[in-house]
């Protein structure tokens, strides 16, 4: 490191003229010429403003060119020493700790970090008030007075240094963080100061529209102000946003600008009237024809660019008749006019063929529910009675020439007879003796429409026109779906906790006087007399719990009998079973206990087995997942055990608790669905009367007991969906339980092997 507190002698100044001027009262001034080593430069221009500069000799090298014509202050000859720094790359900053007349020359890529923060200030207030000779490269902390630090930062990040400038804001108080050389923070104040300005008062106005909604004339005027934006090249000061009630607009922008919002609100809120005409297709689907009427007529009369469009635009499709009601105005039902004249001139006489695979149900399951669908009346096509082979594709007998391709073909009623031959629920519609395959065909009016099962393919063929067939299409998108399966976990607790406490004293007392016996005893059944004819000797059988007796015949007698008889019992099953979507699932696992039954005659009594009596665990759940992968269960769940053991041929007695609801769980989670809770809490108390109920004294005259039992019984299900295509779902469940229950998988283990 190299430190130059001196003043340079002339021999270090290189092809440089050098001059210092002095007048009478006067600073001295400095007249540099030519060429001068950077480092000699800045030990020049420290010492004769007498601050001290800390630099590495070895790295800040190189040579500067100097015109200076006229004597240069001190302060002058410091910027130029800086300038002549940057354009090497380096920087002089003041380090924290530092004094204020004490400098250090880094790389300009290093000075964010090195540099001193300088203290907090407000925008427009000077840099560095605090010294007379400010650092080449600083770190200021700025304060805003009106606009937000954010805002700020997007409008000067633009012109901080490429080269080791940075700005940012600083913590959450809306202070900025501005790292750069000195004239170019000197430049980034000013321009702060320009843009730190108070916003102009903002008033809120409101305009109740004539013609148009709120919403939609809000819609229009955002739309349209923002084309003239881009055509004036200025943005309108403002916005406006619709009422929370919806009946009116409300103008947000500053006074003066009101007005302008204001005009442009009376010249957009203009609609033209409309009216409500049906229109009915008649040669392809009704759906198929509002889409095309949705993109090409609705937006005829839209707003700039079809952005906004008339919120009194209805269209609504009428299945029941196949008809099209339509709210619209005149522009826009000559539209639909064209567009229907267009389609009802498509050539009738070519029926379109299409075929529709069957990917996620047998095609015979299919082909039965769109037999339910036809007579319903759902499909525009009637089931003809009339028997005939299912593959066939000709007219049948007696159709003419002009005849559509319809093959007849065995009606719903024989399709169901072929099911319950074939005994196969949900089989095939085919013909008998073995036929593959089925079909339905009708008529309907002017409507023509054949459908054709083939078992081979699952596929099915359909002849019709096109908004049949468009129909159809509808419907095998509904019916053709493979459901997801839903893994159900469901824990059944059971938990039995009782405390029963017992706490008696009996006191007995014997005199005898003059052969008189006298007995005064107060006695709740914990002894027993010696003899039936209750001599006085008493006797304290073996009880459980603490038991104290004080006997002495013929004087005083004291029995203390005390327990207390804590249970905790808990049962818990955990079963689980896959099911699909819509479908019931069962889960059983009982005990069955056998019961015998007696029979007594007048010479013998036979013992005979009369059965079993079950208890355990029964599950019945069918799962239907709802929107967002939420699940409705309606569930049945039954939780039984016996209690103690049989005795004469009784089963033992048997505690079951139910569960039946329907509630709706989220995917995924473990929840309680029901509970039960039953708690019996008793108090028992004999006493003698009056002294019993003495305070303290009174225990010695009673026997008390306490019994506290808690019964409880929870369900918590967790139901998964499982949606995977490729069942990886369920793979993974499924290796998941085989692994924590050492079962082989079965499957193979690919092991790598190296070939030589």
């Amino acid at each position: 490191m190299h430190t130059s507190l001196q003043w340079l002698a002339p021999a270090a100044i290189v092809a440089t003229s050098v001059s210092f001027l002095s007048q009478a009262g006067e600073p001295l001034s400095t007249q540099l010429s030519g060429e001068i080593d950077i480092a000699r430069l800045v030990d020049l221009a420290a010492a004769r403003l007498g601050v001290s500069v800390t630099y590495d000799g070895t790295a800040v090298t190189g040579q500067a060119t100097i015109r200076a014509g006229e004597g240069l202050s001190d302060l002058e000859l410091w910027d130029l020493a800086s300038q002549a720094l940057l354009s090497r790359g380096f920087a002089a900053v003041r380090t924290p700790g530092a004094s204020d007349k004490s400098f250090a020359i880094v790389k300009i890529a290093e000075a964010v970090g090195v540099a001193r923060v300088e203290d907090a200030r407000s925008v427009g207030e000077p840099l560095f008030p605090h010294t007379s000779v400010p650092p080449g490269y600083a770190s200021v902390v700025l304060r805003p007075r009106h606009a937000t630090a954010k805002d700020l930062l997007e409008a000067i990040r633009p012109l901080v240094s490429k080269a080791g400038g940075s700005a940012s804001e600083l913590g959450k108080d809306g202070l900025l963080l501005i790292s750069d050389a000195t004239p170019r923070l000197v430049q980034l104040s000013r321009v702060l100061e320009t843009l730190d300005q108070p916003a102009p008062d903002v008033v809120i106005e409101e305009y109740r529209p004539t013609n148009l909604n709120a919403t939609a004339l809000t819609a229009l005027v955002t739309s349209v102000s923002g084309k003239a934006d881009l055509v004036r090249g200025r943005k309108i000061v403002g916005d406006v946003v619709a009422s929370s009630t919806g009946a009116s607009v409300l103008i947000v922008a500053p006074k003066e600008g009101v007005a302008t919002w204001r005009a442009v609100l009376q010249q957009l809120d203009q609609r033209p009237g409309v009216e409500t005409r049906t229109y009915t297709p008649s040669v392809f689907a009704v759906r198929d024809v509002a889409k095309l009427i949705e993109q090409q007529a609705k937006d005829q009369t839209s707003g700039a660019g079809g952005a906004v469009t008339d919120d009194r635009w209805r269209l609504v499709v009428d299945e029941l008749t196949g008809s099209l009601i339509v709210t619209a105005t005149l522009p826009q039902h000559e539209q639909i006019d064209a567009i229907l004249a267009r389609l009802e001139s498509v050539q009738r006489d070519t029926m379109p063929v299409r075929s529709y695979p069957i990917r996620n149900r047998p095609v015979s399951d299919v082909l039965a529910t769109l037999s339910k669908l036809i007579d319903a009346g759902v499909l525009d096509a009637q089931t003809q009675e009339t028997p005939a082979p299912s593959s066939s594709l000709l007219p049948t007998r007696g159709a003419s020439a002009e005849s559509p391709i319809k093959p007849t073909v065995p009606s719903a009623s024989d399709a169901a007879a072929n099911k319950r031959e074939s005994g196969r629920e949900g089989g095939s519609l085919g013909g008998r003796d073995g036929e593959r395959g089925g079909s339905i065909s009708g008529t309907r009016g002017n409507s023509r429409l054949t459908i054709t099962a083939d078992d081979g393919t699952n596929t099915l063929i359909a002849v019709g026109e096109p908004r049949l067939l468009s129909q159809l299409e509808t419907l095998l998108q509904t019916i053709d779906v493979r459901q997801p399966q839903v893994m159900l976990e469901v824990m059944l607790v059971s938990m039995n906790d009782s405390d029963a406490k017992s706490l008696g004293v009996e006191l007995e007392r014997i005199s005898t006087s003059g052969g008189i016996t006298s007995r005064v005893s107060s006695l709740f059944g914990l002894s027993s007399p010696a003899t039936a004819a209750g001599g006085a000797t008493r006797t304290v059988g073996d009880a459980a719990g603490f038991t104290g007796a004080v006997l002495n015949p013929g004087e005083f007698s004291v029995v203390v009998r005390a327990i207390e008889t804590v249970n905790k019992g808990r049962q818990s099953s955990l079963p689980r079973v896959l099911v699909n979507n819509n479908e019931q699932a069962q889960f059983s696992s009982t005990l069955q206990q056998p019961v015998t039954t007696q029979r007594a005659t007048d010479a013998t009594t036979t013992t005979s087995f009369a059965g079993f009596e079950d208890a355990g665990t029964k599950i019945s759940i069918r799962p239907q997942i709802a929107e967002g992968d939420h699940l409705v269960l309606q569930y049945s769940l039954s939780l039984s055990s016996f209690i103690g053991s049989a005795t004469g041929g009784i089963p033992p007695a048997r505690q079951q608790n139910e569960v039946d609801s329907i509630a709706t769980i989220p995917d995924g989670h473990t929840v309680v669905v029901g509970g039960l809770e039953l708690v019996t809490d008793g108090d028992s108390e004999s006493r003698i009367p009056l002294l019993g109920r003495l305070p303290l004294l009174g225990n010695l005259f009673k026997n008390q007991g306490r019994n506290l039992s808690t019964t409880r019984f929870y369900v918590f299900i967790r139901a998964t969906v499982l949606r995977d295509q490729g069942f990886e779902d369920l793979k993974y469940l499924s290796s998941k339980a085989a692994q924590a229950n050492n079962v082989d998988e079965g499957w193979p283990v690919v092991e790598p092997r190296v070939i030589e």
